[in-house]
């Protein structure tokens, strides 16, 4: 192997690593590039949270189902069209988590350890502009209580 085509495979695995960390870290900061949705940084009590970012009707109702789990650190923020008592419910989902929901920057509830089994409807304690779903024992292992304060 000549050294002109050393450094041509050289540079080539190199900028194909370069890509490949470039993708990993726009999929996870920046957009998920498996499921189209943008990933935005938010704060519940100061404890930070990845979050795919969903606003169309048929995203949120598809939410997290048919996913196999979710990171530690990972969410799903939904932007609800209307500012009003919000409704969730288990269908198609595979693994427990924890419902936040939020309004005027601040948790007004927060639903625990929510089966995928559980058939009921979740209603928010009020009107919620957003609803943040994380890995169950989320709200239990960071306290997070009423009025907690929530940067989006």
């Amino acid at each position: 192997m000549t050294e002109k085509t050393k450094i041509v495979w050289f540079s080539a695995i190199a900028g194909a690593v370069v890509v490949a960390v470039l993708l990993n870290w726009v999929s996870s900061e920046v957009f998920s590039l498996r499921h189209l949705n943008p990933v935005k940084r938010i704060f519940v009590k100061d404890v930070p949270v990845k979050a795919e970012r969903v606003s169309s009707k048929k995203k949120i109702e598809r939410g997290l189902a048919g996913r196999s789990g979710l990171a530690e650190g990972r969410g799903m923020l939904f932007v609800m069209p209307d500012d009003e008592i919000q409704h969730f419910w288990m269908k198609g989902m595979e693994f427990p988590i924890d419902i936040i929901w939020i309004e005027d920057g601040r948790v007004i509830g927060c639903e625990k350890r929510v089966s995928p089994k559980d058939q009921r409807t979740f209603a928010s304690p009020g009107n919620a502009s957003f609803v943040l779903e994380t890995v169950s024992g989320f709200c239990d292992l960071y306290d997070i209580q009423p009025n907690d304060p929530v940067k989006l």
